[in-house]
């Protein structure tokens, strides 16, 4: 039995401490950005202002967001760095998102 354990263990998601990236990344309010990680592989989200949209992929510990789309409505006061995303990390209930150069430019908690 302990080996079973251990052998499923071993099979747990590499994002973080084995957690499943899927789900609601930040807070569906007015103004704050997030991104909710379907199951299908699609992903929604905004940055504030704009609506994004496109798919994620998961392969060595990474998130990998491709064909992300996104409106362009003006918005003052409103960072719209969530639209740069290319990939992200996930650690316990913290997600690091990255641009194109691998650098971070935001994060997100996991919502609820």
């Amino acid at each position: 039995m302990p080996l079973l354990a251990v052998s499923l263990a071993s099979c747990a998601g590499s994002s973080g401490a084995g957690a499943d990236p899927a789900g609601l990344w930040g807070e569906k309010a007015q103004g704050s950005p997030w991104l909710e990680l379907a199951e299908d592989g699609m992903v929604s989200g905004n940055d504030g202002c704009n609506r994004i949209a496109g798919q994620w992929s998961e392969a060595d510990g990474e998130i990998r967001f491709e064909q992300l789309s996104s409106t362009k409505m003006y918005c003052p006061g409103i960072d719209p760095w969530l639209a740069s995303a290319v990939a992200a990390q996930v650690s316990g209930d913290t997600m690091l998102v990255l641009d194109a150069d691998n650098a971070e430019v935001g994060t997100l908690k996991r919502g609820e």
